[in-house]
């Protein structure tokens, strides 16, 4: 059944819904005269009155000239940083005999990105302040064969004490780096510099602590002859590489082998870890890289873990250029890899370093 309208019934439905809306609504004409404001683009700018121009709306002559152009940015925070806005313009189709007319709509993210900004605070804060307790009970605990010689089993303790303050370690890391690293809303600045991906990824192992249930596993690397020097993150980088030993580690039964590979493929750097693990299911490849995703799988279920690991992996290397992917066959392992294309910054070195 077809509802018919009346004009003045649209315009008395536009208006219900105009007020309605909680963000910012501005309608222009083609010379960018303001038409029409709603309740809520009147509170917040206040030059928004009818027929005033765009760039006395908004105080703003960069984002008055990308929204003229059409190429209006993801997000426009005000002058005065009051409030943050994601923007979408909608251009109304026009004939011949009607002018066109521009309808802005700005989406009020103020309250959600003070909310992101308050959880990195929190993150910040909560992780510094599990970071000293737990250095101070790495080192004590270091030192308790300096007393005495330990017997067997008090060894073993103190190998499984290491090897939770490893764990716990690791998690506070993973918090703090997710956080920092995010593609979307991260607020980490990358700091390039020269990188040796060779030196990284021996120093990683070298230092690299595997839990105390696992000692027959094999963990080996193997590292090409011609891996350039890049400039690059070095700290990002081996987060990135620690996160994939970790992973294949944690999923790698005792006995097994894991190797950490190093190589160059045309023009880019691969940094690849595989496992002789049980291998993952082709349906739960592709949202293993996403944040807090794990598999849910029946011998999974007792590992550990927050699923923040290939997470950041995935936007280290987004952040130098790159991507990150996995391939794996159940019962058979995997291999976790991101790569490092050999162009742009990555090449440009800062001719004092």
């Amino acid at each position: 059944m077809q509802v018919e309208f009346s004009e003045n019934d649209r315009l008395r439905l536009l208006d219900a819904v105009l007020k309605g809306v909680g963000d910012p609504i501005l309608i222009f004409n083609e010379q960018w005269q303001l038409l029409l404001a709603n309740e809520s683009a009147e509170k917040t700018f206040s030059g928004a009155m009818a027929g005033a121009t765009l760039e006395s709306v908004f105080m703003d002559t960069v984002f008055a000239a990308a929204v003229r152009s059409g190429s209006v940015p993801h997000e426009w925070e005000t002058s005065e940083s009051a409030f943050s806005f994601q923007p979408k313009l909608v251009v109304e189709q026009t004939d011949e005999l009607r002018p066109a007319r521009y309808v802005l709509v700005l989406r009020d993210v103020t309250s959600l990105k003070k909310l992101v900004h308050n959880q990195h605070e929190f993150v910040h804060i909560v992780s510094h302040d599990l970071r000293t307790p737990l250095t101070t009970i790495k080192g004590y605990t270091g030192m308790l064969g300096t007393g005495g010689t330990l017997n067997d089993r008090q060894s073993g303790y103190v190998k499984k004490v290491m090897s939770g303050i490893q764990q716990l370690t690791t998690l506070v890391d993973n918090i703090q780096d997710a956080g920092r690293f995010d593609m979307e809303s991260g607020f980490y600045l990358t700091n390039r510099d020269q990188c040796d991906l060779t030196e990284i990824v021996r120093r990683v192992i070298n230092n690299y602590v595997i839990p105390a249930e696992k000692q027959d596993l094999e963990l080996t690397i193997d590292i090409a002859p011609d891996v350039p020097i890049i400039n690059a993150d070095a700290n990002m980088l081996e987060r990135a590489i620690i996160n994939l030993v970790d992973n294949a580690v944690k999923y790698t039964p005792n006995g097994g082998k894991t190797t950490v590979r190093v190589y160059r493929e045309a023009e880019r750097l691969v940094i690849s870890v595989t496992d002789t693990g049980l291998g993952i299911a082709q349906e739960d490849l592709k949202r293993l890289f996403q944040r807090h995703s794990r598999i849910n799988r029946e011998e999974f279920k007792r590992i550990k873990g927050t699923g923040l690991g290939l997470f950041i992996v995935r936007n280290v290397a987004l952040r130098h250029g790159g991507e990150a992917w996995v391939q794996s066959k159940l019962n058979e392992g995997s291999t976790f890899a991101f790569y490092i294309p050999l162009t742009g910054q990555n090449l440009v070195f800062n001719s004092e370093t």
